[in-house]
């Protein structure tokens, strides 16, 4: 094991700057932003939660910040899920809870977020609040990747240079399977936390 664990420093968890709000969108007044959020629009909650937790126009509140990015990620924001498994994960503005940080994660990653899929490749690849399971690492890095995260797509390369031919097949398998119900489910709607596409722990 001790190769993977060498191998898992790259993986290192490099995702754990939180999300910024998208720069294309235009500024909302801070009136309207709230408006909007107290409203529920998902959207606008994950803004104002961004808005408070780096004091862009508000005073910064770190407490204020997890409240909104919570209200959102119920809504299956996956921007606001990724910054919430963050923030459980560091014990910024929540007390820090693994178990919630990987919750989290894992629902964002089963909603196609690429930076959570990469964050629970390297999870696994350390063995970090789940057991250490390369096969899981590849399949996660293989999902990442093909969202478009270079740093998946690094790792990818160096976990097929050190797997055996089975287990590689078994992670294409796996991720290939995550696929096919994540396209499946575009016409049932989101999946929620009774219904998630792949269990961290299954093979």
């Amino acid at each position: 094991m001790s190769r993977w664990r060498e191998l898992a420093l790259i993986a290192c968890l490099l995702v754990l700057p939180l999300t910024g709000v998208a720069q294309q969108a235009p500024a909302q007044d801070l009136g309207s932003l709230q408006a909007a959020a107290a409203a529920g629009d998902g959207n606008a909650q994950f803004e104002l939660g961004n808005r408070f937790l780096y004091g862009t126009g508000v005073v910064a509140d770190e407490l204020e910040a997890a409240r909104w990015f919570r209200l959102a990620a119920e809504q299956n924001n996956n921007n606001a899920q990724y910054n919430l498994a963050v923030m459980y994960m560091q014990g910024t503005g929540v007390l820090a809870d693994l178990n919630e940080a990987l919750r989290w994660f894992q629902r964002a990653a089963d909603l196609g977020d690429a930076p959570a899929q990469f964050t629970l490749g390297t999870l696994f690849a350390n063995g970090r609040i789940v057991p250490q399971d390369p096969v899981q690492a590849h399949k996660w890095f293989t999902l990442a990747a093909s969202g478009g995260h270079r740093a998946a797509a690094a790792n990818l390369v160096l976990y097929q240079e050190m797997m055996s031919d089975a287990d590689i097949v078994e992670a294409q398998r796996l991720a290939n399977e995550w696929i096919e119900h994540f396209n499946a489910s575009l016409g049932r709607g989101i999946p929620t936390d009774n219904e998630t596409f792949a269990n961290p722990g299954a093979q």
